[in-house]
């Protein structure tokens, strides 16, 4: 292999599957790994195992390293806090050893969730506060990979959703309530911006185009409680708005405790791309095609 390879960890999920697309149509050539679910073209990779990585980049010596695996699910890192700080700390730390070694830009993606949630959205200098399990090994995980790779870029997104049937993410939760016609309890108090996953990768791989290094938000433009946010995916989805049930957060009991006031600014990556960060109507459209085309094509 040569030094042109763009490596994609974690290409089975919903953030890097977006990527390798975005990389691929711009003509780049682009490598894409997963862990635990397999799928067509990709690399078998345990990102927790110093061996593997060190021969998986040894091999392939890519110049760019996208970092877009890690355990995203909040509730289970809090009650799993072993198996989170191996999946979202010592694995990106083996990882920002390695991309230092071969002097390979490494880019990692965080999370609003290393706020309190009390007075968003936050701007990148912000002081973070987290409040759970998930929050502080992220923090953890940015300021190790700051210290091992100084040109780093750190994107902090959320509220990631996109058109996947094997994912769980936000709007696909949604897409199966709405087949089943079910009631769905959403929270009303919980403000943030929806992402979508293909904008989070056009956005990124722009990014690493310019040499941006440091923390950057990429998000939607669109600040909106996570109840508006379901009766819109609802209604993108044909679906009946009112099955959506707004209830507080604290009504759901969850493990891990919510930033509530959430939510990231977006000025520096407007200022960075010379555009601003895409809107809600626009990603709900992008997403619609995405789903009607994949849904009405003949298999």
């Amino acid at each position: 292999m040569h030094d042109d390879v763009e490596l994609v960890i974690g290409a089975s999920g919903l953030a890097g599957q977006s990527l390798v697309r975005t990389i691929r149509d711009r003509g780049q050539n682009v490598v894409g790994t997963y862990a635990s679910r397999p799928r067509d073209g990709l690399r078998l990779l345990d990102f927790t195992n110093a061996g593997q990585i060190s021969e998986c980049f040894s091999a392939l010596r890519p110049k760019t390293i996208y970092l877009a695996a890690a355990l995203t699910h909040v509730d289970y890192c809090e009650e799993h806090p072993e198996e989170a700080q191996r999946r979202n700390l010592d694995g990106p730390k083996l990882i920002a050893q390695e991309a230092a070694r071969l002097g390979a830009k490494l880019i990692f993606y965080s999370t609003e969730y290393v706020f309190d949630g009390k007075n968003g959205p936050y701007d990148e200098e912000a002081r973070p506060e987290p409040l759970s399990v998930y929050g502080k090994i992220k923090l953890a995980a940015e300021e190790a990979i700051r210290d091992l790779c100084a040109d780093a870029l750190i994107i902090r997104t959320t509220v990631l959703y996109g058109w996947d049937t094997e994912s769980v993410n936000f709007a696909m939760q949604i897409y199966s309530r709405v087949k089943s016609g079910a009631e769905m309890t959403i929270p009303i108090d919980q403000i943030g911006n929806p992402t979508l996953a293909d904008y989070l990768a056009e956005a990124s791989v722009d990014l690493v185009e310019k040499n941006v290094s440091g923390v950057v938000n990429v998000v939607g433009k669109d600040l909106v409680a996570r109840s508006e946010f379901a009766k819109a995916l609802v209604k993108n989805f044909g679906g009946n708005p009112e099955r959506v049930i707004p209830v507080t957060t604290a009504s759901l009991k969850q493990k891990a405790i919510r930033p509530l006031r959430g939510g990231l600014r977006t000025e520096k990556v407007t200022r960075l791309l010379g555009r601003e960060p895409i809107s809600l109507a626009e990603s709900l459209e992008r997403l619609r095609n995405r789903w009607q085309a994949e849904t009405r094509s003949p298999s």
